[in-house]
């Protein structure tokens, strides 16, 4: 999809929000009493643990960090000389790099009786503090995609990346956090249902949300993670 195209899409959705918003749900209180409830049900402990304790990650003969698929990320070291306005002109520090990036995106549907709504994931991070965070309906690197991890492909797959069943409604690409990550970027995608009513939609992670909902729910304190922000954006 080339710019004008983009744009030309991007800009009818919006319309369309536009159309509808005066029916979309404001009220968050509900959303609020699903999220304790996951969170309730929620088993994940995550702590810190040696280097050597992880399991098929290894140092090659340079110290650098990989993963024995080749795949994931690496976490290596940089020097950086000249950095005028910075409180030091040059340091070195570790960096994470990866080949490829990922792909972060939002299912939505449009309907007559609730107007524009998108999908939200409730999931946890390793590095989280333990409280599940509002999530786009689709968060996973190239390596989870190829499944690196012996697994599945992650849920929604076949909506997001293939597009079966749903119309490309934006996609652009956006650097991450360059203090962290070497030249790592992200696809941010928003894609519309075909069927608002796709059977395909279903998970008790999973829940239809309004625009105007979002917004609200990202005024509370580590309710909402940063991709719901970083996507949604440009609306």
């Amino acid at each position: 999809m080339n710019f004008r195209r983009n744009l030309k899409k991007l800009n009818s959705f919006k319309k369309e929000m536009k159309k509808y918003e005066h029916i979309e749900d404001t009220d968050v209180t509900s959303i609020l009493k699903w999220v304790k409830a996951r969170q309730k049900k929620v088993k994940t402990v995550s702590k810190l643990i040696n280097l050597n304790q992880c399991k098929d990650w290894f140092l090659d003969k340079n110290n650098n960090l990989f993963h024995k698929s080749q795949q994931f990320f690496k976490v290596k070291g940089v020097e950086t000389k000249g950095a005028a306005g910075r409180e030091v002109k040059s340091w070195t520090q570790p960096i994470l790099t990866q080949k490829h990036g990922g792909v972060l995106a939002f299912i939505s549907r449009q309907t007559k009786k609730y107007g524009t709504q998108f999908l939200i994931d409730v999931r946890i991070e390793p590095g989280d503090d333990s409280i599940l965070k509002i999530s786009p309906s689709f968060q996973a690197t190239q390596s989870n995609m190829n499944r690196a991890h012996g697994g599945k492909r992650p849920k929604f797959y076949d909506i997001v990346i293939q597009n079966k069943g749903a119309e490309l409604i934006y996609y652009t690409i956006h650097n991450e956090e360059g203090a962290r990550f070497w030249k790592k970027s992200n696809w941010n995608v928003i894609v519309k249902l075909k069927n608002p009513n796709d059977r395909r939609i279903k998970g008790d992670n999973y829940r239809w949300v309004s625009f105007k909902q979002i917004k609200k729910l990202a005024l509370k304190n580590r309710y909402v993670n940063p991709f719901v922000k970083t996507i949604l954006f440009i609306l």
